[in-house]
């Protein structure tokens, strides 16, 4: 098979050994993997050995079954869970399955196995969801990325009329508005890209540039602040900007990554009853939920995805990574 193998800071294209299934496993043809800010920290950083295979937003169809398994068949089609959590620590047994340990480190296409920028990859049966006939593979692909910031949105506790504000309108700050709105929320965005504060009005969502003064905008509007800021820019200096925004006795949800230091004021933070709240990854329960959103259309992530790019494009996407215009979300269609 054709894969798009990362080896000193680049990536080619080349042909590798099929996968074949392991015992309670199946090997899927690749219709859609998703790129997004932990693929293009791994890629800039080069936090993996050289020969690794990224995508850990995917979807497929079904080709070949492993030994044991009988619940699919060839021709069905999944999205699938990257994270193999253990199911066994006390993080999976109390709740926080997002947190755990042994999952994190192994995620498919992130220094576990080999992930989604190839024509086929092999995945256990327990880390399959079923995808309804009428959903596109693309949009398949999108059911981890909205299963994060579902996790996020569900850490900040939103409920109805929850006064809401987003800094940074890629992926993940849309996902998240897009749900808070959904269960009721009034949002605000800003992004310093004036493409995706035009995506985020397209989607219905309220949103401001740097031009037009956005914090205080956001302030009148949530009448003093949103009770829930969600930092999803992934900018260090925004975190602290964050609590500024936050009303008092407000929360901030950290849904993005971040590689470098923080400068911070405790004493803002400390005196205005300011709550900082890490979310990171997401539960079996949260990727099935934004899984139904999908299917059901609560949540239309279609509008966030242009034509899928081909796997001889990665190298290309990720060098545009930081300035691409065209598309909210970027997807490879290894397939064609």
């Amino acid at each position: 098979m054709r894969a798009a193998i990362l080896s000193n800071g680049r990536f080619s294209v080349d042909t590798v050994p099929d996968p074949t299934p392991e015992p309670k496993a199946v090997v899927l043809s690749v219709s859609a993997c998703g790129l997004c800010g932990t693929d293009h920290s791994i890629y800039s950083n080069r936090l993996l050995e050289n020969g690794a295979i990224l995508g850990h937003e995917l979807a497929g169809t079904v080709v070949e079954v492993g030994r044991g398994v009988r619940e699919w068949t060839a021709g069905d089609r999944a999205a699938v869970v990257p994270i193999p959590y253990c199911g066994r620590c006390e993080l999976c047994t109390s709740g926080k399955q997002n947190l755990c340990g042994p999952g994190l480190a192994a995620m498919m296409g992130c220094g576990g196995a080999p992930g989604g920028l190839a024509e086929f990859v092999s995945a256990p049966v327990s880390s399959l969801r079923r995808l309804p006939g009428m959903l596109e593979p693309r949009l398949g692909a999108l059911v981890e990325p909205l299963a994060v910031a579902w996790h996020a949105v569900r850490l900040g506790n939103i409920r109805p009329g929850t006064r809401v504000g987003v800094l940074g309108l890629g992926p993940l700050g849309l996902f998240a508005g897009l749900i808070a709105r959904q269960k009721g929320a009034l949002v605000f965005g800003t992004d310093y890209r004036a493409h995706r504060v035009a995506g985020a009005h397209a989607l219905g969502l309220g949103a401001f540039t740097a031009d037009d003064q956005p914090d205080d905008r956001i302030r009148d509007l949530t009448r003093g602040g949103p009770e829930v800021v969600f930092e999803a820019s992934g900018r260090p200096e925004s975190i602290e900007r964050a609590a500024h925004l936050a009303r008092v006795g407000g929360s901030v949800v950290l849904v993005a990554s971040y590689h470098s230091p923080a400068e911070m004021t405790p004493g803002h933070w400390f005196n205005r009853g300011i709550s900082l709240l890490p979310s990171i990854a997401y539960t079996q329960t949260d990727f099935e939920e934004a899984l139904d959103a999908i299917a059901t259309r609560r949540i239309d992530v279609g509008p966030l995805v242009i034509q899928p790019r081909p796997l001889d494009d990665v190298q290309a996407v990720f060098d545009s990574f930081s300035t691409q215009t065209d598309a909210v979300k970027l997807v490879i269609d290894p397939s064609v």
